[in-house]
């Protein structure tokens, strides 16, 4: 019996490039409503007049706000186009055909910081697919997909580099 990744075809995608997507202008009040959100209220994201004099000069936002500066390529749906588990893409699941017709998890991630996020940036993500391993146990076969994702300013600054490793499986409908 072969592999479920040589069944799918999918060891030709390893470094398979996501598109790479640009998001809106980084507003003051999205990075406060996001500090907010996590319950981070340190003056440097949220008090325009205290990050001012701050060390960075401006409101900055919070390390993890890099991925939201962005969003989730093609996620903005009306409802009726989600997937049955409302989802449309996700962050580590490769644009590649059978994709969505496997259940997902994401199994770890790393990320690395360089620069802060300021109000009025335009964070671009770029990815790609880095390895694919996969790993029979007790409940099936597992697909183990590892990407990275570097997140770059206007300015072609590096912010921040993320890998992350999406873990597939059969769904229970198809395993029987």
């Amino acid at each position: 019996m072969g592999s479920l990744l040589d069944e799918l075809g999918w060891k030709k995608f390893i470094g398979h490039e996501y598109p790479a997507h640009t998001g809106e202008p980084v507003l003051a009040r999205d990075i406060r409503r996001y500090a907010y959100a996590i319950d981070d209220g340190n003056p440097l994201f949220v008090d325009e007049a205290a990050a001012k004099a701050g060390r960075h000069g401006g409101i900055t936002a919070p390390l993890n706000y890099v991925s939201w500066a962005v969003g989730v390529p093609g996620a903005e749906k009306r409802s009726k186009d989600l997937g049955e588990d409302g989802l449309s893409s996700f962050v580590g699941v490769p644009d590649i055909p059978g994709a969505w017709s496997l259940g997902w998890v994401r199994g770890g991630e790393e990320l690395e910081f360089f620069k802060p996020v300021y109000v009025n940036d335009r964070v671009t993500v770029r990815g790609h697919v880095t390895g694919m391993s996969e790993k029979v146990g007790k409940s099936g076969t597992l697909i183990f997909v590892t990407s990275e994702f570097t997140y770059t300013n206007q300015n072609d600054e590096l912010l921040a580099k993320h890998i992350v490793t999406m873990i597939a499986s059969p769904r229970k409908e198809q395993a029987q």
